[in-house]
């Protein structure tokens, strides 16, 4: 399987997780950072982690179009659940 699969799968996953998280527990709603950053940071941590090991030819490097779907889809899933919970 593709790292590329997996990082969206996974960014996916982490969406529906932090929304049902954030829609249980409102208080979060208030951080300094906004809900919907939580997709772009864990997105980009987990990015610059997968950089590491691509250019130590462990892993396959992500496309753009992956990035994109994985963060731009957790986000809106994040979105779509905190404001079902509203």
């Amino acid at each position: 399987m593709r790292t590329g699969h997996l990082f969206v799968g996974g960014m996916l996953i982490f969406g529906i997780v932090a929304g049902l998280v954030i829609a249980n527990v409102p208080a979060l709603r208030t951080l300094a950072v906004p809900t919907i950053i939580w997709p772009v940071l864990v997105g980009l941590v987990v990015d610059l982690i997968l950089q590491s090991l691509a250019r130590h030819g462990r892993a396959e490097p992500l496309t753009m179009g992956e990035r994109g779907a994985g963060i731009i889809g957790s986000g809106l899933i994040v979105t779509l659940l905190v404001a079902m919970a509203a």
